[in-house]
């Protein structure tokens, strides 16, 4: 390709809503996610996460300040911008004196303007006029301007200004009329984007990387403020910055109209994309069906890549182009999306489509539960602190004790039987979050070997490829039964039910439509072998 070298490229995008209790993209999510990105961490990371010997490497971006070193920023200003962003996400209901200010306002900016429209004489003309003054819903300025624009009116800048107030006055008062956001609208969004470090790609500046995401969400959707960009250049062990990588966050509200619509619109941006670049492509509609989800994502990829084409890479040796296999899935993708367009009798993606989607719940499932497993590590591990704080605390009352009691044998007898219950629960404790981790890992091999053999066997591929899978989640259920030292034998239950939910998806279908053992049988294979 013109010598060019090729190369791949993740971008991802994540979407958080002011949900307090879920389990993924809610407003605990963005609060962790803030902070991971600003360096300031509540409790220190369970894993190494970044070197903080290189931090030096790392930058921030924000309207007021442009691009600064992050550590020039203090960890009290940091605590600030997470929390001007979470003030600003949830919801706030604005007080009725405040839309009576607007529709006052705006009845004198009408009564301007209506006397304004009453000087002129063409029929064009005064239809622009009405058109400002009758708008209802959500006023879109820039077509309503422009088609009053094209005419020739007296003391038309003067004209012009007064329609600007008038519409946006209005939009205010729409704004406040119709609910900001509901509990599961977008308020935030995250994007980042890196070059894998295999491919080593060189001669991108930091502040280059930073633009050009800022000139993405600029181009594509440029009514949603961008409230800042963190640049993570502390990750490489190696000291390279090949992987380096910004992350930006952007508002989920428009700053037109007030709504939280970052979602509908970034849709209507891919549909503009493809009416250009891929007319004979479908449109994608809002809300998504489950394969046109998995189309927008494959299509802003197609956005972010052909941007960077055209812009970061384009004086460099590089060029970013996608995985054949990204290619296949998403014109697999798009062939559902056709078939659904079709009556239910001529689908030829019946059964496909519902496996796919039984598939995306099962590992929807999947993710719930090991957000339950994490949650309940993070209760330990919590757990395990107020414990060391209590033992300091009593620590320091023996000691304070001692001082009057030096001579007391009863008094070493406690001490030596504290430590010893101490130990006790130490012991206890490292023993429970072992088999917690012996668990979670023969349950993944467990529900892998499921979720594969039913995937296969909708394939229908190979046996010997269906045995493989049941074998490995029969041995992975052993594992977990032979490992389990509770007394209720609740992680050999825990393993029973996720085998009866994946299995739960067989009893859907007819012998004559799907050629599978029955559901006892396969459950006698794997729980009573």
């Amino acid at each position: 390709m013109n010598g060019k070298k090729i190369t791949s490229m993740i971008f991802k995008i994540a979407n958080y809503t002011n949900k307090v209790k879920t389990n993924i993209g809610g407003r605990r999510h963005y609060h962790k996610s803030i902070r991971h990105s600003l360096r300031i961490p509540l409790t220190p990371p369970k894993k190494l996460e970044w070197l903080e010997d290189k931090s030096n490497r790392n930058l921030l971006w924000t309207p007021k300040t442009g691009i600064v070193p992050l550590d020039s920023i203090s960890n009290e200003q940091r605590e600030g911008i997470l929390e001007k962003i979470a003030s600003d996400a949830i919801q706030v209901k604005e007080s009725a004196e405040q839309k009576s200010e607007l529709v006052h306002e705006r009845s004198k900016l009408k009564h301007k303007f209506n006397k304004a429209s009453k000087q002129e004489t063409d029929i064009a003309t005064i239809q622009a006029f009405q058109n400002i003054l009758n708008v209802s819903g959500v006023a879109d300025i820039d077509q309503l301007l422009g088609d009053l624009d094209q005419f020739d009116i007296k003391r038309k800048n003067q004209k012009m200004e007064n329609a600007r107030k008038l519409l946006e006055c209005h939009n205010k008062i729409q704004a406040l009329t119709i609910p900001k956001t509901r509990i599961d609208s977008t308020v935030l969004q995250e994007a980042f984007f890196k070059f894998p470090d295999k491919n080593q790609v060189e001669g991108i500046s930091p502040e280059d990387r930073i633009n050009h995401i800022l000139r993405f969400y600029k181009a594509t959707l440029p009514d949603y403020p961008v409230l800042f960009v963190a640049f993570h250049g502390d990750e490489n062990v190696d000291g390279k910055d090949h992987s380096d990588h910004p992350h930006i966050f952007v508002s989920g509200r428009n700053s037109i109209t007030g709504l939280y619509d970052i979602k509908r619109a970034q849709v209507s941006a891919v549909n503009k994309y493809l009416e250009k670049h891929k007319p004979s492509v479908p449109q994608i509609n809002y809300p998504m069906t489950w394969a046109e989800s998995q189309l927008f994502g494959g299509y802003i990829q197609d956005m972010f890549y052909a941007f960077t084409n055209n812009y970061l890479l384009k004086q460099t040796p590089n060029r970013a182009r996608k995985h054949v296999k990204s290619e296949e899935h998403t014109r697999k993708l798009r062939e559902i999306q056709m078939e659904a367009m079709k009556p239910k009798s001529e689908r030829a993606f019946n059964l496909y489509t519902l496996a796919q989607e039984r598939k995306v719940k099962a590992e929807q499932e999947a993710e719930l539960a090991q957000h339950r497993r994490i949650k309940a590590e993070q209760a330990a591990e919590d757990a395990v602190e107020r414990h060391r704080l209590a033992v300091e605390a009593t620590i320091e009352e023996y000691e304070q004790a001692n001082a009057y009691r030096r001579s007391s044998e009863h008094y070493k007898d406690v001490l030596a039987k504290d430590r010893a219950d101490h130990a006790q629960e130490q012991a206890d404790h490292s023993r429970i979050k072992a088999e917690l981790k012996i668990f979670r890992t023969n349950l993944s091999d467990l529900i892998d070997g499921i979720t594969n053999w039913i995937e296969e066997t909708f394939a229908a591929r190979r046996q010997d490829i269906q045995d493989k899978y049941l074998e490995q989640a029969r041995k992975a259920y052993e594992r977990v039964r032979s490992n389990d030292k509770t007394d209720d034998k609740r992680f050999t239950k825990k393993a029973e039910s996720q085998v009866d939910a994946r299995l739960s998806e067989l009893e859907l279908y007819d012998q004559a439509v799907l050629k599978a053992p029955s559901v006892n049988e396969i459950r006698g294979r794997i729980i009573r072998p």
